[in-house]
């Protein structure tokens, strides 16, 4: 029998570490939309309890799911339908693509980015306590606005607040805490995940449970 050298131990591990989440169909269930505004807001008391894959998948498909997929229209809108936001879910232990139309989270790195976002470099920063933080991430190329900067960062900044009012309403109906995150390191984020210059992450959210009482 051939034994595993500690090379060969550690390719295994570094592939077992950078596996994929396929997760299961969105339950769609929540509480009538009068009641989630009626509760919506921000919260950055987090207990670090790990959201299930369910769960993850309720949140992901409320965010920028298909809700129409016969026609690829999501359940957040984008200036002239151009799609251009692309959601990371950012972990302990690593940082994921959501590939909306598989519903599956694609790991694309190992390292721990929710301390690039929440309140940086502070002793006590929320976002490392809660179990995931979302970030956005334009794909200027796909919105095609190259030659109008400013009108570019206008739009994507507005399609960006579409989707995190939408993980807004969704928290509240389904009990988690959030916050909306304009302070992030773009610049670590975006080497972190290897994304082309083209690619600038905006805005993060931060979602998990309430902390206990």
């Amino acid at each position: 029998m051939n034994k595993i050298t500690p090379i060969l131990a550690s390719i295994l591990v570094s592939a077992a570490a950078m596996a994929d989440i396929a997760l299961p169909p969105p339950s769609r269930d929540a509480m009538p939309l009068g009641q989630a505004l009626a509760a919506r807001a921000t919260n950055r008391d987090f207990s670090a309890e790990q959201l299930s894959d369910q769960e993850l998948s309720d949140l992901l498909w409320a965010a920028n799911g298909y809700n129409r997929p016969d026609i690829k229209k999501r359940t957040a809108p984008t200036a002239i339908n151009r799609q251009e936001i692309d959601l990371y879910v950012c972990r302990a232990d690593g940082a994921y693509f959501w590939d909306s139309a598989s519903n599956v989270l694609v790991k694309v790195c190992n390292d721990d980015l929710r301390g690039f976002t929440g309140r940086i470099g502070a002793p006590e920063n929320f976002a490392l306590k809660a179990p995931i933080a979302i970030v956005y991430v334009i794909d200027y190329e796909r919105q095609g606005m190259q030659a109008r900067p400013q009108d570019a960062f206008k739009y994507a900044s507005v399609d960006c607040g579409f989707i995190g009012q939408n993980i807004y309403l969704h928290c509240a109906a389904s009990g988690l805490h959030t916050v909306f995150l304009g302070m992030i390191k773009p610049d670590d984020i975006a080497k972190a995940l290897s994304l082309p210059a083209t690619r600038v992450p905006l805005f993060g959210q931060t979602v998990g449970k309430p902390a206990a009482k």
